[in-house]
């Protein structure tokens, strides 16, 4: 919202302020014209009361006057002299407020009453004002004077309301009502005429001069105004404020309308923003198909301003010659109201002569009012969704073409439904799928699980196939989670490798019964040797039992060497057949010490003919075996025979067979190393691989054995350059320090 200028917000509330600034101004005229009024009545009534007490006391002196020259002319004690009776008759006349005059000779009865008098008082021994009375509530005052020859003394009653009356004028009494208060403060005498204001201003004042103690107040009377003068500040005070709320309402109402139109402003501001922020081309048209309006993005799409397009009528500028009819077509279409929920798919050209594919939607205009005036028409240019289209079919039918070559059978399925979702070719030929199968779920090859993905072979009864199969989940192209299964078929490999697998045994069969005769030619002179020594014994025994005393002791110790011969014998024997037989290890707690002196003993023919040094270095306290001493016995008997053999191309006094027993953590290490040739880098890759031999004679099958021996025991062999010359071979076994291992 755009905030006005300082000048504008100064102005809008200008009227306000302007007639705030009336009405408080005009409420202080109104105060302090009532303020003046007042004070001017105020000073008035005091101006008043100050002449009315001059008046009084005035009055009261000329009475004191006259009655003082009254008493200088009475002659002697004449006080029927026409004359002296024609002045107090003047004096009453004149003076109505002297009610009563007499004359008294120092006595309280009076020598003479002036026949006018109503009131005559007594003589009270004293000269001057006497006291005030009240008779008859007629407020009273005597004023006593003595004639010059001091014989008389005249008497004089003055009524203090008629004084009142006579002294107040007539246009004092009708504004105020004019009071005289005794001493004590209490009314004695009063002159109204109406009903004085309650609310109206008062004022009393002091008489100076006798007679004293009096009071003189007065009170100003309720004086009716005019209505339309009373009402008639009120009622322009009521204008000015009516003129502040209508100010003020109207403020009200132009800030609101200014709040609207900045609404509207900015509304408006923020359509076109949006407008034009589009990337979609927006068209506004009449009903004739005259263009009315375009958007940013429409102009950017053609090539055209605006004020070029506005006003123009089909065929447009940017419709290209080659597809003119279609563009008509469809703005025929348009214009018809037969609108396509699909929109129209035309080519358009720029401006430039660029050709681009766009889609168009129209749909009614619709003005304020309801009314229909024209059509409204959205642009989106799609030449390079389509471009994307084509380039994504392309792509996705590489796809299906790659995933169709494929041998393996691949099928992805809802992960929550088992809905078959994409199979390829081989999936549907290995499974017999047909082409229109439509919707189908899928039973999954083995149990599905996450982690690890599953991985592993599976034989399918029907086909009577074997099937590697690789099992995971994955996220489908709309988000949901889907299982993808590859399933390569492997019979052909199970059945090459079972068929491999037979030949080995048959081979390993083979190269046991070589190595039969081999060890059969080696333990010959062996087997000779317990024979010999037991025919030995035997001819002993005859000649001990043929003598005349036999010697019984001799003969026990002859038939107990017999008896070893013999079951050495036997071992022998039982080993040879042992190795012969295709079994499975036989595990048993056994001593390498003793293996390695049973493989030493039978080899001790070959040793000596080869005339080869053998050292032993053995740890102390080596663990017992948990292994199959006649296999452990066949390896370590190859191994050494090898070496033997090995060392046939070295001279006789450097033939020297070093055989070590070490520990390696949980683990037994055998090393038999020779001085022999040694090996070249490529021997030791190809050495213990099936039929790869260095010698005239062998099959290369008795390393492959003796490693897989090896490995069947969690054990591990090597072979390696012997520093010094020659090569080592070195095997690894795991001890058996489990207690409750138990021999079979």
């Amino acid at each position: 919202m755009r905030l006005p200028s300082a000048p504008a917000r100064w102005l809008q509330p200008l009227p306000g302020l302007i007639a705030a600034l009336f009405a408080l101004l005009f409420a202080s005229y109104l105060l302090v014209t009532r303020g003046e009024t007042e004070n001017m009545r105020t000073a008035q009534l005091e101006q008043d009361m100050l002449w009315q007490k001059q008046a009084i006391e005035q009055q009261a002196e000329a009475d004191r006057d006259a009655l003082l020259t009254l008493a200088a002319t009475l002659p002697g004690h004449d006080y029927t002299a026409p004359a002296f009776q024609a002045r107090v008759l003047t004096l009453i006349q004149t003076n109505p407020e002297i009610v009563g005059l007499a004359i008294h000779d120092g006595g309280s009865r009076a020598r003479w009453t002036a026949p006018q008098a109503r009131h005559t008082q007594p003589f009270k021994g004293n000269a001057g004002w006497g006291e005030l009375q009240i008779i008859d509530q007629q407020p009273l005052v005597t004023y006593t004077t003595v004639t010059p020859d001091h014989s008389n003394y005249i008497v004089a009653t003055i009524a203090l309301d008629v004084l009142l009356q006579h002294q107040v004028p007539w246009w004092l009494g009708q504004r105020y009502q004019i009071s005289l208060l005794g001493p004590d403060g209490k009314t004695i005498a009063s002159k109204y005429q109406r009903q004085f204001d309650p609310n109206g201003a008062a004022h009393t004042i002091h008489l100076d001069k006798p007679p004293l103690g009096l009071t003189l107040a007065a009170r100003t009377y309720h004086t009716p105004r005019a209505l339309l003068a009373d009402l008639l500040p009120w009622l322009l005070f009521i204008l000015a404020g009516a003129m502040l709320a209508s100010t003020w309402a109207l403020r009200r109402h132009i800030r609101k309308r200014e709040i609207a139109e900045a609404q509207l402003r900015s509304e408006t501001a923020l359509r076109l923003a949006m407008e034009n922020s589009l990337v979609t081309g927006l068209r506004a048209t009449d009903l004739k198909g005259n263009i009315l309006h375009v958007n940013r993005a429409y102009c950017e799409m053609t090539g055209y301003s605006a004020d070029e397009l506005v006003g123009l009528t089909p065929p447009f500028p940017y419709w290209p010659p080659e597809e003119i009819e279609r563009c008509m077509a469809a703005s025929d279409a348009i214009i018809a109201g037969q609108l396509d929920p699909n929109g129209f798919s035309v080519r358009f050209m720029k401006k430039s002569g660029e050709r681009f594919d766009v889609r168009l939607y129209a749909s009614k205009l619709i003005d304020g009012e309801g009314r229909h005036i024209g059509w409204m028409n959205a642009m989106y240019d799609i030449t390079e969704l389509r471009r994307e289209r084509k380039a994504l079919q392309a792509s996705h039918e590489r796809f299906v073409t790659v995933l169709n070559g494929l041998d393996a059978a691949v099928a992805v399925s809802d992960s929550e439904s088992g809905e078959l979702l994409m199979s390829n070719l081989q999936f549907d030929r290995a499974f017999g799928l047909p082409d229109w199968r439509g919707r189908c779920c899928i039973v999954p090859f083995v149990k599905r699980r996450t982690e690890p993905p599953v991985d592993t072979e599976w034989y399918d009864p029907f086909s009577k196939r074997w099937y590697q199969i690789k099992s995971r989940q994955s996220v489908w192209v709309d988000g949901s989670a889907v299982w993808l299964e590859i399933a390569t078929d492997i019979t052909a490999l199970k059945t090459a490798a079972e068929r491999e697998r037979r030949q080995n045994e048959t081979l390993q069969q083979t190269a046991r019964l070589i190595s039969m005769g081999e060890m059969a030619s080696s333990l010959a002179h062996e087997l000779n040797q317990p024979l010999g020594a037991i025919a030995s014994y035997a001819s002993g025994c005859r000649n001990i039992l043929g003598s005349p005393d036999p010697n019984l002791k001799q003969l026990a110790q002859a038939l107990d060497k017999m008896a070893e011969q013999a079951k050495r014998a036997g071992q022998i024997i039982r080993g040879i057949r042992e190795f012969v037989q295709r079994r499975a290890p036989s595990r048993k707690r056994c001593e390498i010490g003793t293996l390695l002196d049973t493989v030493l003993g039978l080899l001790g023919h070959e040793i000596v003919r080869r005339e080869a040094d053998i050292s032993l270095q053995q740890s102390p306290d080596l663990p017992s075996l948990y292994a199959d001493p006649v296999m452990l016995e066949q390896v370590i008997f190859n191994l050494i025979k090898n070496a033997l053999e090995a060392m046939d191309v070295t001279a006789p006094v450097r033939r020297a067979l070093a055989i070590s027993l070490t520990r390696d953590g949980d683990y037994l290490r055998v090393t038999i190393a020779d001085r022999g040739p040694g090996l070249s880098p490529e021997q030791l890759e190809q050495l213990f691989k099936p039929f790869y031999t260095t010698k005239d004679t062998g099959m290369g099958m008795g390393l492959n054995i003796c490693r897989s021996i090896i490995e069947h025991h969690q054990g591990r062999m090597w072979v390696e350059a012997n520093p010094g010359g020659g090569s080592r071979f070195i095997f690894t076994v795991p001890f058996s320090e489990e207690p409750n291992a138990i021999e079979p």
